[in-house]
């Protein structure tokens, strides 16, 4: 099954029978196997590079010889669940089973073997643990996010700095603050799981704050698990503190809040928790997948639940409403780097809204549309609306101009652009886009057709653009009376700001608030398998 088993079960149990001396000798015959041409079994193959380096520096030491870290590196894959990892996927049997040989004392040649099956194994949990198990191409195969990996070699010397595993994983896993608060809520869904999940809550008529009904102590008892109620007693009475705990567990799950417990609140408490658990580990993962140099100041748009917040070294400072557009066919997974943000800006009108939407205009009456604030240009130069035949043309003939891309039609700030007071400048900007949306639209649902199917809407977010905009351009005057000006202006963001785009069905608030939301698109579900290396649905 593995390779390296084929070197025989040796023992880091018996590694302690080896006298000192052999610690040097055993050294040199790991950099001895390094060094060979041959081809070496895949789990140290796949980082080589990185292992040899490491093992042939002058600070190299043995990391498994005589020390704890082996039967913790066991400890630590056999419990990958805790952190947000799949055990199925970390083979620790097959290190326990090699530490429960008594072969007697092993030679420098077999102690180098051990050193290398346990470093490989180190290594590929070390990845996953930071980069992530699945990259976001494997789902999304055009998506736009930086390729996250790890420095093998400074995982190994940050694991020979360590005084133990707990201490490496702590300082090596994303550091965030949202990422470390899934983490804890995690362990506490697991916690539950082991003792049998949540408790289950008898659908029935609603129950309102006040009154008495035998269904309440196990709606005490589920709230209690969730944590927002301290204790769980059999009292029966619909109280104050209940009352409290019911509009907290709404809050929760996406509910307007209220004293009433009704079929929806009910549903939301009943989902099982190995589904929460499914929620958590996803969102987990797809923080893994933006590197950690990215992740200090980061707008992160969660297009599952029509929410933004702005975080700083993992804080949510700011939050608010965001929409993508035409979501069902939406699939942006990105991050990439905000560069700037324009006041009135200026829209590149589509193709598609050019002949559909202007060539009756322009057919009509050419002056109309450059009174609209239209203009065209031809290989940059302005040319004027009422000098080329408009009458003649169709909408097959634009789509079919050979000279087409020569052409482009523009449209200051004005009622009729879309992109609204304010604009996203971003270094992957075909791949995403990023404009003001004036309100929320009618059924939470925003589709322009002529906007790219990247492209998100920001509601009420002049907050954030305090966040934004570099400190020492920030206007004066306010943004209010700076955007009341009229005029097309460009602001350079806050260096090393990124923009990331992503589903996350689960997630924390401001106040540190977990909240779990829906999985409309199925997004979970794709991600679950990948994870598990089944086909996505």
């Amino acid at each position: 099954m593995y390779a390296l088993l084929a070197f025989g079960f040796l023992t880091v149990g018996s590694l302690l029978q080896s006298a000192e001396g052999n610690a040097y000798s055993s050294l040199e015959e790991v950099r001895r196997i390094l060094n060979d041409p041959e081809r070496l079994p895949l789990i140290v193959e796949k980082r080589r590079n990185a292992i040899s380096e490491y093992y042939g520096s002058d600070e190299a030491e043995l990391l498994w010889l005589d020390q704890a870290r082996g039967e913790e590196l066991t400890q630590l894959m056999e419990a990958a669940g805790q952190e947000g990892l799949r055990p199925e996927d970390y083979p620790h049997e097959v290190l326990v089973e090699a530490s429960s040989s008594r072969s007697g004392q092993l030679t420098p040649s077999e102690t180098a073997w051990v050193e290398l099956l346990y470093t490989g194994h180190f290594l590929d949990f070390a990845n996953d643990l930071r980069a992530g198990r699945v990259s976001p191409r494997v789902l999304y195969p055009d998506a736009y996010m930086p390729y996250n990996s790890i420095d093998g070699h400074d995982a190994l010397q940050r694991l020979a700095a360590s005084d133990d595993l707990d201490g490496f994983v702590e300082s090596w896993q994303p550091q965030d603050d949202t990422y470390r608060r899934l983490k804890g809520h995690l362990q506490h869904l697991q916690s539950i799981r082991e003792n049998g999940g949540f408790t289950y809550l008898e659908p029935g008529e609603n129950l309102i704050a006040g009154q008495s009904d035998p269904r309440i102590p196990a709606l005490r008892q589920r709230l209690h698990e969730g944590g927002l109620l301290a204790e769980a007693t059999p009292n029966e009475i619909f109280d104050k503190r209940l009352a409290f705990a019911v509009a907290q567990a709404q809050h929760r799950y996406g509910l307007p809040p209220s004293a009433e417990v009704d079929a929806a609140l009910i549903k939301a408490l009943n989902i099982p928790v190995d589904r929460r658990i499914e929620q958590v580990a996803n969102a987990m993962e797809r923080i893994r997948w933006i590197p950690n140099e990215y992740a200090r100041l980061q707008l992160f748009i969660n297009k599952g639940e029509n929410r933004f917040v702005f975080l700083e070294d993992g804080r949510v400072i700011r939050e608010g409403a965001a929409y993508a557009n035409c979501p069902d066919r939406n699939y942006a997974t990105t991050a990439t780097t905000i560069e700037a943000v324009t006041f009135h800006p200026t829209w590149r009108v589509s193709w598609e809204f050019f002949g559909k939407e202007l060539l009756p205009r322009l057919q009509k009456d050419p002056r109309e549309v450059e009174e609209a604030g239209y203009y065209l240009r031809r290989s940059g130069a302005e040319v004027p609306l009422d000098a080329l035949p408009w009458n003649q043309a169709t909408l097959r003939d634009l789509q079919k101009a050979p000279n087409r891309e020569q052409y482009a039609l523009f449209l200051p700030s004005s009622d009729e652009n879309p992109l609204g007071d304010y604009a996203y400048r971003l270094r992957q900007e075909q791949r995403l886009s990023l404009f003001d949306l004036a309100e929320a639209p009618e059924g939470n649902t925003y589709c322009n057709p002529y906007l790219p199917k990247t492209a998100f809407g920001i509601v009420d977010g002049l907050d954030i653009l305090e966040h934004i905009i570099e400190p020492r351009v920030f206007p004066e005057e306010g943004l209010s009376n700076r955007i009341s000006r009229r005029d097309t202006i460009t602001f350079p963001a806050r260096g090393g700001l990124m923009a990331v785009v992503s589903h996350q069905s689960v997630w924390v608030q401001r106040q540190g608030i977990i909240r779990f939301g829906n999985d409309p698109y199925l997004e979970d579900a794709r991600l679950t398998a990948a994870l598990s290396g089944r086909p996505k649905p």
